[in-house]
């Protein structure tokens, strides 16, 4: 019995780390709270790269949460599989390589999104939509 429930409680953990990940690809990008333009309402507007997390697919629509945890329906068309990151600290600095021993390239606010480039340890490299780049602690983002 004890099998049993430790199987079932492993594949349910492996299961819930599988989240698929998308992003916003074109603007403007808004999450509403149904699967539909008329008869609903904006509940979110997005930025380029945007990542989301996918709860549902459904025909036309995905039902999605974002970075601050809200859930609500995008449009197909408007999403890509491309992997993106969300500034979720109040602030951030955005260094020119990966350590606290690179000078800071920028900074980033909570919100920010940015196109996910690469990663090195933990740290990660990030890419504006005005194509700055820089790195970024991990700890600091939310997406993949």
């Amino acid at each position: 019995m004890k099998k049993i429930l430790l199987t079932g409680l492993f594949l349910l953990l492996a299961t819930s780390c599988l989240a698929e990940m998308i992003s916003v690809s074109h603007l403007p990008a808004e999450v509403r709270d149904k699967a539909m333009v008329s008869g609903s309402n904006v509940i979110k507007q997005l930025d380029l790269y945007a990542p989301l997390e996918v709860l549902e697919n459904g025909a036309a629509y995905l039902k999605v949460k974002t970075a601050d945890g809200i859930v609500g329906y995008i449009h197909k068309s408007l999403t890509t599989a491309t992997h993106t990151v969300t500034v979720t600290a109040d602030l951030c600095n955005v260094r020119s390589g990966p350590g606290k021993e690179f000078p800071v390239a920028f900074k980033a606010k909570k919100g920010n999104s940015f196109q996910l480039l690469a990663q090195e340890q933990k740290w990660v490299q990030v890419k504006a939509a005005d194509d700055k780049t820089g790195w970024i602690w991990q700890d600091l983002v939310w997406g993949e």
